[in-house]
């Protein structure tokens, strides 16, 4: 106890430059956490209503036929997005890694780090204009080629929609995802690249044998961004289909923002806000207990 009131007192100055970032994130964040927390427990307008009633939102909310199709949609949203950020960026990674002429590896660093800077908006909204139906540069593609009856309304069919909003972004390269992998590899001791280079491994081997566990780490760290990222994510759905057609792609975030901004139900919205946090605590815990550190492995 003596020991830290000593290193403390010794380095209090430095602390003293972490009570702003402490006073912001406690304004910010955890005031409306707890504050949602509250809530979810009453039925409030976010104005002037605001009465107890105890569990009544959450045994509404657990009959709610929409939140299940929210649910079920934002579990395709998170299987697809895990799948593709596991693969993608990290083949992306391996082979830019490899490259052997620096200015070569250093311009391909530079164009797959581009798109971090481009607002998600502009992004969203290119990706519509793809993909809209008569006037469409996808459809007018499959026109020119030949392929007239490949041609849909694709963000406005059940069958295509959320297929649709997954493909967004492809090649799904680009960004923080790529960087993870890329430091990753680039920490590996060149000495482990010799010793391989001498076993005689070939490009796959490599992989297998020692760039993919030495990577754990980012991988583990990626699934639990790309699930965070997904199940809080709505302004892409919002955008490309605010949920439609019907039900078919809305998430629980777009029901959320639907009931609490639109139907000005806040104690409902509340409620779905807490479930999802605790489904987002309980996947992260999961991902933490079965994917193992690098350092971790044997």
């Amino acid at each position: 106890m003596t020991n830290t009131a000593g290193f403390f007192r010794k380095h209090w100055k430095g602390y003293a430059f972490l009570i702003p970032i402490f006073l912001v994130l406690g304004t910010f964040k955890y005031i409306p956490f707890f504050n949602a927390v509250k809530m979810s427990f009453y039925d409030w307008n976010g104005a002037n209503v605001k009465d107890f009633i105890g569990f009544d939102n959450f045994i509404r909310l657990f009959q709610d036929d929409t939140f299940y199709t929210s649910l079920k949609n934002i579990g395709i949203f998170t299987v697809s997005g895990i799948l593709i950020q596991l693969t993608v960026p990290l083949i992306a990674a391996v082979l830019v890694f490899h490259v052997k002429n620096m200015k070569l590896q250093n311009m391909l660093k530079v164009w797959f780090v581009i798109p971090l800077v481009i607002p998600s908006i502009v992004i969203y909204l290119t990706w519509q204009w793809i993909f809209a139906g008569e006037y469409g540069v996808l459809n007018q593609f499959l026109e020119a080629i030949g392929l007239d009856s490949w041609t849909h309304a694709w963000l406005g069919e059940s069958k295509t929609a959320i297929w649709s909003i997954i493909f967004v972004n492809f090649p799904w390269i680009g960004g923080i995802t790529f960087l993870l992998y890329l430091a990753g590899l680039m920490s590996i001791s060149s000495e482990l690249f010799e010793v391989a280079k001498l076993d005689g491994m070939n490009a796959w081997q490599r992989f297998i044998r020692l760039e993919l566990p030495l990577v754990r780490s980012q991988v583990k760290l990626v699934m639990v961004l790309t699930i965070i990222q997904q199940i809080q994510s709505f302004e892409n759905i919002l955008v490309l289909t605010n949920g439609g057609p019907g039900d078919t792609t809305i998430s629980p975030a777009l029901y959320l923002y639907t009931k609490g901004f639109s139907y000005s139900e806040m104690g409902y919205a509340s409620a779905i806000g807490l479930v999802l946090f605790i489904i987002l605590l309980l996947l992260t815990l999961i991902n933490n207990k079965f994917v193992k550190n690098t350092d971790k492995i044997d």
